[in-house]
């Protein structure tokens, strides 16, 4: 039950859930939803007038960074140039912990913009990780469009990177989704071809976009084998701003069979393709991991299953590490 459109409710109260997602035994949008409560007209009063779930029985009003009576509406008057600052490109939200873990156990002063747009779930409370995160003083979660639920809200990505670099002068930003990607089997079809219009604002901004890799070496699916088609597609056919995809460095027959996958990446003179050692930061993550206890999971898979995903995600951390100069006061 979302409590941002709905009161507390006790047991012995009468509620009306949809069932569909265990009827259906869903992955993708796999939670019951409770539709209405015992409630009189329960009307719950937001503090700004711009509306999130527009016109749907959970919309709900919030004071978004850009509403005009939010105290840091003067930062949109400004010229924005993301200045060359990273920005990450995250399909899978199951990257997220991923990143943010590795940022705070290199630097912990380091600050950073997570940006959650709504291809997949607009709540970010369903994440358990980022209500986490959002306890964190170095982080700022920001959810854009039609998603809600962050430490900030927004009316769309790009008034959230504006907000997150002028006002709260972030070291990088991360752009994703909530949980629950989707896609249809089909060359076009899936939640990550939103991150070619992330890459083409980014480029538009004067950013520096970065391709997190899907990459694994598990997936049954050919499509998702080596580095998945969700990252080379949109990649390759849609973006026209500078990008840059950033691989582990791969030995033996992965690295010769992703070479062989991304020899049309290679003559895309808009893309560069950079090789990061990982091997010392996945073993010091592995290290994280194991002593924090984490529980994480991508694509309903134990996350340690799969070395090759988590080396994927870390690749592009480090290549901002090795690039930029990290001193106390960040990059």
């Amino acid at each position: 039950m979302y409590l941002c459109s709905f009161p507390p409710v006790e047991e012995g109260d009468d509620v009306k859930v949809n069932t569909t997602a265990s009827m259906l035994r869903l992955g993708t949008g796999g939670w019951d939803i409770v539709l209405s409560t015992s409630h009189n007209n329960y009307v719950l009063p937001g503090h700004g007038h711009i509306m999130k779930a527009r016109y749907t029985p959970f919309q709900h009003s919030v004071l978004s960074v850009d509403d005009p009576k939010h105290p840091d509406y003067d930062v949109f008057n400004q010229p924005l140039s993301l200045k060359r600052t990273p920005v990450l490109l995250a399909e899978l939200h199951s990257m997220l912990p991923i990143l943010l873990s590795a940022v705070s156990m290199l630097n912990e002063r380091l600050s950073i913009g997570v940006v959650l747009s709504d291809e997949a779930s607009l709540a970010a409370g369903l994440s358990d990780h980022m209500t986490e995160w959002k306890q964190k003083r170095n982080v700022w979660v920001v959810t854009a469009g039609q998603a809600f639920g962050g430490s900030a809200e927004s009316v769309n990505v790009v008034n959230a990177m504006q907000w997150l670099v002028l006002k709260k002068r972030v070291d990088l930003v991360i752009l994703s989704m909530g949980p629950g990607t989707t896609g249809t089997n089909t060359p076009y079809g899936f939640s990550g071809m939103v991150l070619a219009e992330w890459a083409n604002l980014i480029g538009s901004l004067e950013g520096n976009a970065l391709w997190i890799p899907r990459l694994s070496f598990r997936a049954q699916r050919t499509r998702h084998y080596g580095v998945s088609h969700h990252t080379t597609t949109p990649l390759h056919v849609f973006t026209y701003a500078p990008s840059t995809l950033v691989l582990p460095v791969l030995t033996g027959q992965k690295r010769m069979y992703v070479k062989k996958q991304l020899h049309f990446l290679h003559e895309n003179t808009r893309v560069t393709i950079v090789e990061e050692n990982i091997d010392d930061w996945f073993n010091t993550w592995l290290g994280w991991y194991e002593q924090n206890r984490k529980t994480l999971y991508s694509m309903g898979a134990g996350i340690t299953g799969d070395p090759d995903f988590i080396k994927g995600v870390l690749a592009p951390l480090a290549y901002i590490f090795r690039k930029q100069e990290v001193n106390e006061d960040g990059l």
